[in-house]
């Protein structure tokens, strides 16, 4: 037993398997990124040539658009190379760009330590050499700063990096 999905291709109505609809979109997502960003004709004018040929192959609106369909459908309009090179990341990989860039957080590292991981992780945060930073702090020690405060209170606030967090 497979799940459906109800599908609106060019204004018409289709139901589809998960399979098929995902494949589809990811196909879909793909010739979109080689068109020019304000090309948005193109696009549809694929997509209804897609929907005119499932309804050649599918012959009741009740029947269900398969994987094998979509592979087929595929096959002859074309791959998505055919439309040009890639000009823009899929739409998954933008979002996890985002992700990654606004997930970015003040951790103490547990790979890049010599007494506590601070000075690591606050080179891991503003992408610099961990040497950079200890050199920073002892020079301020030295120079009668509050860094050896600073460095003890930030060992207490802050959290141990996870290996899962690992990037």
């Amino acid at each position: 037993m497979k799940e459906t999905i109800n599908v609106n291709l060019a204004q018409q109505a289709f139901t589809m398997d998960k399979d098929a609809y995902v494949t589809l979109t990811n196909y879909l997502d793909d010739i979109g990124r080689r068109l020019p960003a304000d090309d948005t004709d193109t696009l549809a004018d694929i997509e209804a040539r897609i929907a005119e040929i499932f309804r050649e192959r599918v012959p009741s609106p009740i029947m269900v658009i398969t994987y094998s369909t979509v592979l087929a459908t595929m096959q002859q309009i074309g791959n998505a190379e055919m439309f040009g090179e890639a000009n823009r990341p899929l739409n998954g990989e933008a979002e996890e760009q985002s992700r990654r860039r606004n997930s970015r957080r003040f951790v103490r590292s547990i790979d890049d330590k010599s007494i506590a991981g601070v000075c690591g992780g606050i080179a891991e945060y503003f992408g610099i050499d961990s040497t950079l930073v200890r050199i920073i702090f002892v020079v301020g020690v030295i120079a009668g700063f509050s860094t050896g405060l600073l460095y003890l209170v930030l060992w207490l606030v802050t959290a141990k990096q996870s290996r899962t967090n690992t990037i």
